[in-house]
């Protein structure tokens, strides 16, 4: 039996980047409805451009901005960046476990067993799941760095938005400009988004990985990459390489958006020189 591959989260990486995206959809709609609402008749008549300095049309593009932003506020809050993070480390932690126990558990030393008196097979004392309270606390900081992150997202929309609005107005802009350039700000939070879930999808997993690959016993590792067009040359230079976890120069997942994996590598399938 081969030892299983360490596996890129891409489906979790996918979720992560659907599930923020589709926060900063609901936020989008919910802009151009009331651009469509408020601003729209506004610039139908003529108004903005009558009253292009007129007290009154500042304090209403005042009070239009405020009210729109505790709409977003509103509809992506706190606690749902909190919910779709949480969503996301646990799934991430729960694929990273069972893939690191799978690899350990095809091992031939854990594969390998002897036999009590009683008949009954004993496997080698390997712990599959050894790492898990060292994660506790990379977790826990991880949440809250994402959590950043994710709100990052919706606060940047919001005063992007609110510059988008404030500019149409002053250059006498058209409805249909502004919303063009309001659904050109969601789709760059979206990428935003889709950066932020490559991101630490591939940071996370990799120190999950060294992790629990050094709790089990295993201080080596095999680089593996996508092997595709979007995989660094770098990085498709040392596939295949050997390291030790301790003195590599670079992990893998540790670059901006890098999905390489290391596989384990056991001690008895080490050469001497590489031990």
């Amino acid at each position: 039996m081969r030892v299983p591959h360490t596996r890129y989260p891409l489906r979790i990486e996918k979720s992560y980047a659907h599930t923020v995206g589709k926060a900063v959809g609901q936020v989008e709609s919910t802009t151009l409805l009331l651009l469509k609402s408020e601003v729209k008749p506004v610039i139908d008549r003529g108004t903005v451009n009558d009253s292009l300095y007129n007290d009154d049309m500042i304090d209403w593009v005042e009070s239009l901005i405020s009210r729109l932003k505790e709409l977003i506020l509103g509809s992506f809050t706190d606690t749902d960046a909190k919910q779709m993070v949480e969503r996301f480390m646990s799934a991430i932690n729960t694929s990273n476990r069972a893939n690191v126990a799978s690899q350990i558990q095809s091992h031939e030393l854990v594969k390998h067993s002897t036999l009590l008196s009683t008949g009954k097979p004993v496997v080698l004392a390997i712990n599959p799941v050894a790492g898990d309270t060292q994660l506790d606390g990379y977790i826990k900081g991880k949440i809250a760095e994402n959590v950043s992150y994710i709100k990052g997202i919706r606060d940047d929309y919001a005063t992007k938005i609110e510059q988008i609005i404030y500019r149409g107005v002053t250059k006498g802009q058209s409805y249909g400009e502004m919303a063009e350039a309001i659904r050109h700000q969601g789709k760059m939070s979206r990428n935003r988004a889709a950066f932020i879930a490559r991101d630490q999808s591939g940071t996370i997993y990799s120190q999950m990985t060294r992790t629990r690959h050094q709790s089990a016993g295993i201080n080596h590792f095999q680089w593996r990459g996508m092997m595709d067009e979007r995989e660094r040359a770098s990085h498709v230079a040392r596939e295949g390489i050997i390291y030790n976890y301790d003195t590599a120069d670079l992990l893998p997942g540790e670059d901006y958006g890098c999905r390489c994996t290391g596989d384990p590598v056991f001690d008895d399938e080490l050469d001497d020189s590489e031990e």
